[in-house]
């Protein structure tokens, strides 16, 4: 049975009911400083995790508190993740993990395959944009026209698109070539299969 976790990070929040609404009925994991958005949100966390750098007033204490040190390999964010998949959770979903800050942004989004290769399905959600690793035999449902971009994060072999206004046949994706953003759904349901690779999902609302 699928374990679900929210995990709240420090990163930018344009809409606090929206997000609230997305956590809600998951087990809620706070990122260093994504305490002060759960409390705006008004969502009590069931585990606390970070070193607390961003804190002006006293740290959090107690049993569902996870004290990282400040000079650490891994970030407040991942380190979350890793309690959460400890603790049987298998489906997180991030909130506030895009922002100003481009280093942590791309830091979330390396962290996606890693935590697909434990085994959880991982989903970076913000007000404009849905992010999240393509499995082979993806199906994306929607209305006709919904822009879906595709961001290659190794290189990707045997790509077929399916369902799309611009459908490809077992092609080859090379890094840094940006060519393959703001497709469109041509059907209700577009279908994605591929040989080997890892493949980031985009789907914007703007």
């Amino acid at each position: 049975m699928t374990k679900k976790a929210v995990i709240i990070c420090a990163g930018s929040v344009d809409d606090y009911a929206a997000a609230a609404k997305m956590a809600r009925g998951r087990y809620v994991i706070c990122a260093d400083g994504g305490l002060y958005h759960a409390e705006k949100m008004g969502l009590a966390p069931d585990l606390i995790v970070g070193d607390f750098d961003s804190f002006t007033g006293e740290a959090p204490k107690g049993e569902n508190v996870v004290a990282l040190p400040r000079e650490k390999d891994y970030s407040d964010t991942y380190t979350a993740a890793l309690e959460a998949h400890k603790r049987g959770f298998d489906d997180l979903l991030f909130l506030a993990a895009t922002g100003t800050r481009l280093d942590h942004v791309m830091a979330n989004l390396g962290m996606l395959e890693p935590l697909r290769r434990l085994g959880v399905r991982a989903v970076i959600a913000d007000g404009h944009n849905t992010l999240y690793l393509a499995e082979n035999g993806e199906k994306i449902s929607g209305p006709p026209g919904r822009t879906v971009s595709l961001v290659p994060l190794s290189p990707v072999a045997g790509l077929t698109l399916r369902g799309f206004k611009y459908p490809l046949e077992n092609a080859k994706i090379e890094l840094f070539r940006p060519i393959w953003i703001s497709n469109e759904l041509a059907d209700e349901v577009g279908e994605i299969t591929f040989d080997s690779g890892t493949l980031l999902i985009d789907i914007p609302k703007d």
